[in-house]
């Protein structure tokens, strides 16, 4: 299969050959990967763009798919080379040959649209500034969120709000964990069942151990305060040493268990930013989601508080969003995703009071704490005994 050199910087992208000055501005759209998010995009555009629909490329073409489609292709660089394609379309997830897809597809200065939260969150910014330089653009709403227009609304109408907060409850599979735990199952049941009802992967731990929502809110900080943002910048805890005690501590005053991705801008001017089981009040919006549910707020300075919310996950949400960015590109309506330039945005850890349990009683600390620094303070209380668990406690004044 033909390849193209893993390039390390945005400046390294010179030493592919590009023939985005020459390349005919055709219609065609072509798909990689067919499975949950890619079929239900599949279905879609043969519904409202059947003509357009040139090519969908699989890893096995004779496995049986609930697509309308005779002719699937087994090598997506033949896709991406295609000259009548002039959109490609990415649903195949993942940072190994998805990357060399887009990059190749960027390269001739094609549209591209994708739902891969991981590529995006972890190289997007030079892939957007590559685009950038090729005149391809590159389209990622279903990165975030669903079908939530959260990327659209941080790109377009909010562009040149002074945001001073972004983040919320971004991952489906932990928020249905903590929903059963809240009704009394045990973290291992709730597991168990997230799996069985195909909320959750075989392999949970980019869910559960927080890397999902890592890439969600690093994509939704670098469009809200207009820098460069990689996850693996993010302090970051997941929600699998939690207990079904836990979530009954916080019930007894008032408080939700949620995974919380939360960047927020200090009086100083610095970025706090993290990813962390934290209690949130009953009454706030992100203690409100349900099961797959997301919700985004975003607070500005001169729009106010906004908040987004819905399904956050699944084939048909997702596919929602794809097809959104595809007509967008059809249309021309709008330009790239912007490619912000400059230095990466360095975040400092998200800080918070805590509530420390231990044997025999609980105590909240009167100061907020580093999201970095949490063990180090379940050692100074651990003179009262065994700290059992120190769960941040979400608060608008901390």
């Amino acid at each position: 299969m033909p390849t193209i050199p893993r390039l390390d910087r945005p400046s390294d992208a010179s030493s592919i050959s590009t023939t985005a000055g020459t390349a005919v501005r055709e219609r065609g759209i072509g798909l990689l990967g067919c499975g949950t998010v890619g079929s239900s995009v599949a279905r879609r555009l043969l519904v409202s763009h059947p003509e357009l629909l040139r090519a969908i490329a699989v890893r096995d073409p004779h496995k049986p798919r609930a697509v309308a489609w005779d002719d699937f292709e087994s090598d997506p660089f033949e896709v991406v080379d295609d000259p009548a394609v002039r959109i490609v379309i990415e649903c195949i997830g993942g940072v190994g040959i998805a990357r060399e897809l887009v990059l190749r597809a960027i390269a001739r200065g094609k549209d591209v649209v994708t739902a891969n939260k991981d590529l995006i969150a972890t190289e997007g910014p030079w892939l957007a500034a590559f685009a950038a330089r090729t005149g391809a653009t590159l389209r990622y709403e279903a990165a975030v969120g669903g079908a939530i227009p959260i990327v659209r609304a941080l790109s377009g109408a909010l562009a040149n709000e002074d945001v001073s907060e972004v983040g919320g409850v971004l991952n489906g599979t932990t928020n249905f964990v903590l929903d059963a735990m809240a009704g009394g199952a045990d973290y291992g049941e709730a597991l168990a069942e997230a799996q069985r009802l195909g909320f959750a992967e075989s392999d949970p731990r980019a869910d559960v151990d927080g890397h999902d929502a890592a890439h969600k809110l690093a994509i939704l900080a670098g469009l809200a305060f207009r820098r460069p943002s990689v996850s693996p910048q993010l302090a970051r805890r997941g929600i699998s040493s939690l207990s079904s005690d836990d979530v009954a501590a916080g019930a007894e005053r008032g408080w939700r268990l949620k995974l919380l991705a939360m960047a927020q801008r200090t009086a100083s001017g610095q970025i706090e930013a993290g990813i962390t089981p934290a209690f949130i009040p009953e009454d706030h919006p992100f203690a409100q989601p349900r099961g797959a549910e997301n919700v985004v707020r975003v607070v500005g300075r001169n729009c106010g508080t906004l908040t987004f919310s819905g399904l956050g996950a699944g084939g048909d949400p997702t596919a929602s969003a794809v097809v959104a960015d595809v007509i967008a590109a059809l249309d021309a309506r709008t330009t790239s995703l912007p490619a912000y330039t400059g230095a990466d945005l360095v975040s400092s850890p998200l800080r918070s009071r805590v509530l420390v349990r231990f044997r025999g009683g609980s105590v909240v600390t009167p100061e907020p704490v580093p999201l970095d620094e949490l063990e180090a303070t379940a050692r100074v209380y651990g003179v009262h005994g065994d700290v059992r668990s120190i769960i941040p406690i979400w608060s608008e004044a901390a």
